[in-house]
């Protein structure tokens, strides 16, 4: 079990979405909805989603995603970023769910701008973790790539 990661680009609301008797989405491969998760999310930490509806049913320009890591894994890159600048930085990333949630573009184009404000100085810090510093750099990039995607009218949707 882990933290896996999907990023959505220029979502647009399907306006009469299939469901299925339970009201999930029957096209998930070309659909997704931020649902309960994302509700879940906007009452532990308010504000990460704006932009995105979680009654919504959305279709999406690009789409990708990845694996952060283990719960455990995801644990210790998130330590390391704040770590790395935390007390100025990241906070919305660092201070959200290890397990499930939405990110919306609004806090994304926040979280892009800290990604690319501070990548040299990333390259750098990850040279002082050792044999884990190509790990921590190699997330870091997949974070900012996801951030900058989802800024363009997107969401990062934590499963």
């Amino acid at each position: 079990m882990g933290l896996d990661i999907r990023v959505f680009k220029n979502l647009k609301v399907v306006e009469n979405p299939q469901l299925d008797e339970d009201g999930y989405v029957e096209n998930w491969e070309t659909e997704w909805t931020p649902g309960e998760s994302m509700k879940w999310s906007e009452e532990h930490f308010p504000g990460r989603g704006e932009g995105v509806d979680p009654d919504k049913v959305y279709t999406w320009e690009e789409s990708s995603g990845f694996r952060a890591g283990s719960y455990s894994g995801y644990g210790w890159w998130r330590r390391k970023l704040e770590e790395f600048k935390g007390d100025t930085a990241f906070q919305e990333l660092i201070n959200f769910a290890d397990n499930e949630g939405t990110i919306g573009p609004v806090v994304s184009k926040k979280l892009a701008e800290d990604f690319n404000a501070h990548t040299d100085a990333a390259r750098e810090f990850a040279k002082t973790l050792g044999d884990a510093g190509k790990v921590w750099l190699e997330l870091y990039d997949e974070w900012k790539t996801a951030f900058e995607m989802a800024s363009e009218n997107g969401a990062v949707d934590f499963y």
